[in-house]
């Protein structure tokens, strides 16, 4: 897990996902970077350094200039963590919680928009975020709007693990509109005690689906265990 939790730590940074992203098409000069990503030198030295001490990137010689090197990704650092990702994700979770397909497709939504803040995916949010949506969140004393959360993606500390407890209750509002409730324990890179906590989501028909609240509340227990008001 030390391997994931650094490799989700540079991630978790935009500026170095588009570094990565950029590096995809070929090893590049710090100049040639430095004008694909639109950053300073001095300031992509800075990320650069960061991934090459996590073996995400390596320097290697430009072969028809032997002044130069330039700098190549090495995907196999991140291996772990899209293993992970992949074994781990919200969405596989709480689809497998039911038979349903109407259920399974509703809990695959709010399944993926969870997973857009470890993908650090700020055009699902676009995308499935009504514009007046009310967002709330553990831990922040203010409502957050649509926003406030694609501002946020990037300093949201990754799901280390979580696990869905129980069967999450799925109801509909007429056609257009479902609630859905579930209660999930989650521990993040910030924060790595588990804590149980209840997920409400509404989510609203169109094209494209889009998601009108989400509230996250701390689940209360007693010595039996967990209960719900």
């Amino acid at each position: 897990m030390s391997e994931v939790a650094v490799s989700a730590g540079l991630l978790s940074d935009p500026t170095r996902v588009r570094i990565l992203d950029v590096l995809t098409g070929g090893p590049l000069r710090t100049s040639e970077l430095a004008a694909a990503t639109g950053m300073s030198p001095a300031a992509l030295c800075r990320h650069l350094n960061l991934l090459r001490r996590a073996g995400a990137v390596v320097r290697v010689d430009v072969a028809e200039d032997g002044r130069g090197r330039a700098y190549e990704i090495r995907s196999a650092a991140l291996d772990d963590l899209a293993v992970w990702l992949h074994t781990t994700r919200w969405s596989s979770e709480l689809e497998s919680t039911s038979a349903e397909p109407r259920t399974r497709q509703l809990l695959a939504r709010v399944g993926g928009f969870l997973d857009a803040f470890a993908t650090c995916d700020t055009a699902f949010f676009e995308r499935h975020l009504r514009h007046d949506v009310v967002l709330v969140f553990p831990g922040v004393s203010y409502l957050v709007d649509k926003q406030g959360c694609i501002d946020s993606v990037a300093s949201h500390p990754p799901y280390r693990r979580h696990q869905v407890l129980g069967t999450p209750l799925v109801r509909s509002l007429g056609a257009a509109v479902a609630v859905i409730t579930m209660t999930v324990e989650v521990a993040t890179t910030a924060n790595d005690t588990s804590r149980p906590m209840v997920i409400t989501a509404v989510l609203t028909e169109g094209d494209p689906w889009q998601l009108a609240h989400l509230q996250w509340t701390p689940a209360k227990t007693d010595e039996k265990g967990i209960f719900d008001d």
